[in-house]
């Protein structure tokens, strides 16, 4: 299901997100850019709802059943 947002809902949401990826990084200076860059990604994929495939592996043998 998607989630459908207004641009001000968007915006505050990237905020927040930014804001928590600063705080977790130690509140560096001068990666505002790279923060906001980042919770843009993180926002459109929750608004896309797609969550993250994980990669396959090669030569992966099909699961045993019993």
């Amino acid at each position: 299901m998607k989630v459908t947002r207004t641009k001000a809902e968007r915006q505050a949401r990237i905020r927040e997100i930014a804001h928590s990826i600063w705080e977790s990084e130690g509140r560096p200076v001068g990666q505002s850019l790279r923060h906001w860059y980042m919770a843009e990604k993180l926002v459109l994929a929750e608004e896309q709802n797609t969550p993250p495939t994980p990669p396959k592996r090669k030569n992966a043998k099909p699961a045993k059943r019993e």
